[in-house]
């Protein structure tokens, strides 16, 4: 068994084992939302690659245990968050590594691909947003140069918690 990844597009073959992916590692880091349904993920053509941005995958041995994406905001709430916010910025979403594949490099290969996506398709920033209890995700983020711009409470779940909204201009001079 190698351990070199392959990072690719997703495809529709991809869909089970996405979101399988999605909920072991929201799980093991206790964020899984049971009841709350992931309606990006039934709809993964439509919500990043028809819609300008991109959904990865990453394998080894032809096994999917990395993912990540990043889309255009659309009509959602990052808007009210950032009133500089470019028109040409994009939302980093749905990074995830197998819980028994991470700290090896994973997530960074992810998001290194991601990121050259995102800067050859002319996006100007990239902003995220994560829990503060998610501290591996909030690390990758801050040594990517991401700067907390925002931290809110999310009180409307069972459990409330701590949420940090990071950006990252992608211009040259920053």
């Amino acid at each position: 068994m190698g351990d070199e990844l392959y990072v690719r597009r997703y495809r529709a073959a991809d869909r089970d084992r996405v979101r399988e992916l999605h909920e072991a590692a929201m799980r093991d880091v206790g964020a899984y939302a049971e009841d709350r349904p992931d309606e990006d993920l039934e709809a993964i053509r439509e919500t990043y690659l028809e819609a300008g941005g991109a959904f990865l995958v990453g394998e080894i041995d032809a096994r999917i245990v990395a993912i990540g994406a990043f889309r255009p905001p659309g009509d959602d709430h990052y808007l009210e968050h950032f009133v500089d916010l470019p028109a040409s910025a994009v939302v980093l979403t749905r990074m995830r590594v197998e819980p028994e594949h991470q700290r090896r490099g994973y997530g960074q290969r992810i998001y290194e691909a991601l990121e050259a996506r995102a800067r050859d398709r002319g996006y100007a920033a990239i902003v995220l947003d994560t829990m503060a209890r998610q501290t591996a995700a909030r690390g990758l983020y801050e040594a990517n140069g991401f700067e907390e711009v925002r931290r809110e409470r999310v009180e409307t779940f069972e459990e409330p918690f701590d949420l940090l909204v990071y950006r990252k201009s992608l211009s040259e001079s920053a």
